[in-house]
């Protein structure tokens, strides 16, 4: 397995990911993903098993801070570690970072509370670790996971901030 910045070729592949896996309330424009891979700003990987595209991450960064924005294994992949095994590429890659991501808050009245928990599971037993930090990202709350003991709201808020710009406001907001 590999991991890779994405190419142009790769475009296709991971776009039709990107809109099969996030809800379309997760999801931002894709042009400004872009915008922001070519400003240095995001990174855009492709994630390779056996030189096959298998699936894709999007990260945020800023200062030693960077944001795990979209994680998806392609249909065709799962069920075979690789989501475990690209993971801990991508922890290795930001080993010098305080690398984090988001996760729908496990919440007992989710029609997908099964599907929470699993997420949560995975990333715990890969290493991921709870920070105590929930927010409302677009209307979703949100539990906050670090590699690193340390995790403020606060840091993250500045990365949101530039991330969203103006709209961070509307966007974002600590719940606990």
């Amino acid at each position: 397995m590999d991991l890779c910045t994405a190419g142009s070729l790769d475009k296709n592949f991971i776009l039709d990911l990107y809109m099969r896996a996030f809800p379309e309330a997760e999801r931002k424009p894709f042009s400004e993903i872009e915008r922001k891979a070519a400003m240095g700003e995001m990174e855009i990987l492709l994630i390779r098993e056996e030189g096959r595209r298998a699936g894709m991450a999007i990260t945020a960064l800023q200062e030693d801070l960077v944001l795990l924005d979209y994680f998806a294994i392609s249909d065709l992949f799962r069920g075979r570690g690789i989501g475990s095994d690209a993971l801990q590429l991508l922890m290795a890659l930001y080993s010098d970072s305080q690398f984090f991501l988001e996760i729908e808050k496990p919440d007992e009245m989710a029609e997908n509370q099964q599907e929470r928990l699993r997420r949560k599971a995975f990333y715990l037993r890969n290493g991921m670790l709870e920070t105590g930090i929930l927010i409302e990202l677009f209307g979703i709350e949100m539990e906050l996971l670090a590699t690193k003991p340390g995790l403020t709201y606060e840091r993250c808020e500045k990365m949101y901030r530039s991330l969203m710009g103006p709209m961070y406001q509307k966007k974002v907001r600590r719940i606990g």
